[in-house]
């Protein structure tokens, strides 16, 4: 049994593809371009839209799912951003220290910004890599120097440095 996807898509194609235009840096014209394949009968499928915009047949079927239940407009809300009604845990403050810290150089690593939110202000992340999403969500790239070896002389290397031509 076979759907007649232009019956079923209440919306003409060129609204489509206008909503499509007007979505077009978000992942959201995805969605309006699987309605636009099956209203024009580009695609006669679920599956060979899957196929076309590179999703699963399975996300494909939610979407249509979510456009024959809830209509267009629940389609397009955008819940990818809204996972829950979680706050941030890090205050202002705590991330200011968090960043004085760094410049003083007290912290390199993940796990030793993690262990200072815990200590200083109470503030418990379980491992580093909720450190480094909470790093990623302020768009803070950890910065790190260059190793050292140990037998390295520190005046030695600034000398080598004055004394050689320019680079």
């Amino acid at each position: 049994m076979s759907i007649n996807y232009q019956n079923l898509i209440r919306e003409s194609e060129e609204d489509l593809l206008d909503l499509e235009k007007k979505h077009r840096s978000t992942h959201l014209s995805h969605r309006l371009r699987m309605l636009r394949l099956l209203k024009s009968e580009t695609s006669k499928s679920i599956q060979q839209a899957a196929d076309m915009l590179g999703y699963s047949w399975r996300q494909c079927q939610r979407w249509i799912t979510t456009y024959r239940q809830e209509g267009l407009d629940a389609l397009l809300i955008d819940r990818t951003r809204k996972r829950g009604n979680h706050k941030e845990r890090v205050t202002p403050e705590a991330w200011a220290s968090l960043g004085e810290a760094m410049k003083r150089g007290e912290i390199d690593t993940y796990e030793r910004a993690r262990k200072f939110l815990a200590e200083h202000h109470g503030i418990h992340y379980k491992d580093r890599s909720s450190i480094f999403r909470l790093f990623k969500r302020h768009q803070v790239k950890a910065k790190t120097g260059r190793y050292r070896h140990k037998k390295a002389d520190p005046k030695e290397q600034e000398a080598f440095k004055k004394t050689s031509p320019p680079g």
